[in-house]
């Protein structure tokens, strides 16, 4: 019988069970929303009497799981001695749903594993393994962005997944060998699961069928990974070689991340743009028109010796007193029919009917190979030009639709570090002149720009507002706005890493301003140069309203005395009509700041100088309006910012970076050279926070 209530949640309807929950689509009248709401079988308190703390103990960590491609959990409860998870309702169904309308594209598989992998990768940086990652599991909300489910589940019962333990835990069909044995598993199991998800997604069939869910297990186990090529032809060759990475037998032989995965798919992408790929039956078409020739042998895994027991038996426990169990029930419950569906671009026939007919009769002995010496090593030109260096920069890193870009300052060479496109701000260089750190979510993340490598420095997830993270310029400190208050800590990356709310900020032994001292409510920051004063952004009364105020404050002497104010503006200094869209400092006696008056937070540009307390208003450098994010150089004497032309009908953003003397001058200036000029035609609501790398 359907319960009318959970908790504070009016249930609607069922929307499906599995084994391990019912699932039901929800109301939230205190947020007004509609929810799912998955509450889980009293069988498993009895069966497990451990299971209440392991379920305390892991929806904590779970709550931590606060990522752009992971459907969040709002709630955890308990009603009538039964859990409740409290989940975001997906209402643009499920994967799986996708995949019965028609196979994918390599394009269009893709794309939606881009957008998940930064979740998978986020939760086993976590120490998160899903352990049950299907294409029931990826649901997708009412304008198609895909999103990971169930992750709490899965984790919650790792304790139980070994033999002994009476449970393991998955679904046969996207079982990892590692995992269908009962062995302990990490994400690399979630990995296989990937790579079988993708096979699926590019074939319209799972690589492993039985007629028994043991079967499947068995062969995950036992059999070679299947040949994609095999089931669709007209695979590029190079989509060979993913999956059997992605499903290779030896977890150590497996892509490490998801993102690394993806990463490969995107090169094999740019080769069918560029013409450089071959199908299997393009492949086999080319040599019948040319005698003598045959094509290129598949590479078979090598079979593992192994005690088959070390199968069998476990999987003989199935069904005997309840103490194994699969996760095999249908997840795809939060939502309606997709109402996009991918192309049906090929279906694969039982046979082939096109064989080769030609053997190589050639008998002829291959060509002598000749090749030039190479001169000596000092006669050998530099094959790298040096980078060329304005204003005391030579790269400017950026944000591009939500992702993080990195380009020349000249404008060449510009390619993307991320492909998440969840939203970021906070983007700056870390010292090392390698590493940028950025704000998504309410975590903090690290990004090599040279081996794209992610990295979560921290997170305060529990936190209602975290607003900003910045680095002081030598390094060594770091300024936060956590809710709303000022915290001055050392910066360590590795000691941030504990740091997860105020009273952790509070025991690194820094400054601390709260709303009191400085009867403001801090919602950005940014430092001097000589690291002696910040700037502060907040709300400040302006008759019965509020109006975003900067305030210069002397902070040297830390907790020892309240903050010395030396300057606040606009206040009284100067109109300024609506919210400041972004601020910049010279880190002496200037100030750029943006408002806000068209596409998200294009303005006019104000120059403010905190010595003469007067403002140059709506700047004119290269158009009346519209501009956004203008930064100053790392030595001060060039300012970058971001343009769009009010008069112009595509509205195309353009980015110029000119001598900081000259922006009080209207002149014919030209963008950044070698930056395509429709580079940001995609939306004209970018915010590209530019930070400029410092040439040491």
């Amino acid at each position: 019988m359907q319960p009318e209530k959970i908790g504070r949640y009016e249930i609607k309807a069922e929307l499906g069970r599995g084994g391990m929950a019912t699932v039901y689509r929800g109301y939230d009248p205190r947020f007004e929303r509609e929810v799912a709401v998955k509450v889980l079988p009293p069988e498993l308190l009895h069966a497990d009497p451990q299971f209440r703390l392991r379920f305390e103990r892991e929806a904590k960590i779970i709550a931590q799981l606060e990522h752009p491609s992971i459907v969040p959990v709002y709630d955890v409860g308990e009603e009538g001695n039964q859990p409740y998870f409290v989940m975001r309702y997906m209402s643009g169904g499920s994967l799986t749903d996708r995949i019965k309308a028609g196979m994918f594209t390599v394009e269009q598989a893709t794309k939606i594993l881009e957008q998940i992998a930064p979740g998978l990768d986020e939760a086993h940086n976590k120490g998160i393994v899903h352990r049950d990652f299907k294409p029931s599991n990826i649901l997708f909300d009412n304008k198609g962005t895909p999103y990971i489910s169930d992750f709490g589940i899965a984790k919650m019962t790792q304790s139980a997944s070994t033999v002994t333990g009476s449970a393991i835990i998955g679904t046969p069909a996207y079982m990892a060998p590692e995992q269908a044995q009962g062995t302990t598993v990490d994400g690399r199991a979630d990995i296989y699961a990937l790579g079988i998800i993708l096979y699926e997604m590019l074939t319209g069939k799972q690589p492993y069928e039985a007629d028994t869910p043991m079967g499947v297990a068995i062969k995950h186990i036992t059999d070679p990974v299947p040949h994609i090529l095999d089931a669709n032809p007209n695979l590029p060759y190079d989509i060979e070689e993913i999956i059997q990475k992605a499903m290779a037998k030896d977890r150590d032989d497996r892509y490490t991340t998801a993102q690394e995965m993806v990463e490969t798919l995107h090169e094999v992408i740019r080769d069918i743009e560029a013409g450089r790929t071959t199908s299997k039956r393009t492949a086999i078409k080319k040599s019948l028109t040319r005698p003598g020739t045959t094509l290129p042998q598949q590479k078979q895994p090598e079979k593992k010796v192994f005690n088959v027991w070390t199968v069998i038996i476990p999987l003989l426990i199935l069904g005997v007193g309840g103490g194994f169990f699969f996760l095999n029930g249908n997840s795809s419950l939060f939502g309606q029919e997709p109402t996009v569906t991918p192309t049906n671009t090929f279906v694969a026939t039982a046979t082939s009917t096109i064989q080769p007919t030609v053997e190589p009769t050639s008998t002829a002995a291959a060509p002598t190979e000749t090749f030039t010496p190479a001169p000596p090593a000092e006669t050998l030109a530099p094959t790298v030009p040096p980078l060329p260096v304005v204003g005391g920069a030579d790269k400017i890193a950026f944000i591009k639709e939500n992702d993080v870009w990195i380009m020349n300052v000249d404008g060449s060479e510009a390619r993307s570090l991320t492909v998440d496109r969840a939203a970021k701000f906070n983007l700056q260089w870390l010292p090392d002149g390698k590493t940028l750190l950025y704000i998504s979510g309410k975590t903090v993340k690290t990004i090599d720009t040279e081996t794209r490598v992610e990295e979560n420095i921290t997170n305060f997830a529990s936190a209602e507002y975290f607003e900003a993270f910045k680095i002081s310029p030598d390094g060594k400190q770091v300024a936060i706005s956590l809710q709303r208050q000022l915290h001055i800590v050392p910066f360590n990356l590795e000691q941030l890493k504990d740091i997860h709310k105020k009273s952790d900020l509070l025991a690194l032994k820094g400054c601390f301003f709260d709303e009191g001292i400085l009867k403001a409510a801090v919602m950005d920051v940014l430092w001097s140069k000589d690291m002696q004063r910040v700037a502060i952004k907040f709300l400040a009364p302006v008759g019965n309203a509020q109006s975003e105020t900067m305030r210069v404050i002397d902070v040297h002497l830390c907790n020892d005395s309240l903050p010395i104010r030396k300057d606040e503006f606009p206040a009284d200094r100067f109109a300024f009509k609506t919210n400041i869209m972004s601020i910049d400092w010279n880190g002496d006696e200037i100030f750029l700041l943006n408002s806000n008056e068209r596409n998200g937070g294009f303005g006019n540009l104000y120059l403010y100088n905190t010595v003469t307390h007067q403002a140059n208003v709506k700047i004119n450098v290269v158009g009346s309006c519209c501009y956004r994010d203008a930064r100053f150089s790392p030595d001060g004497d060039f300012v970058i910012f971001a343009f769009q032309d009010i008069t112009d009908p595509d509205g195309l953003i353009k980015f110029y970076y000119l001598p900081s003397g000259s922006i009080m001058t209207p002149g014919n200036y030209k963008p950044l050279a070698q930056l395509p000029e429709d580079f940001f035609e995609g939306s004209r609501k970018e915010s590209p926070q530019p930070a400029l790398r410092p040439v040491k």
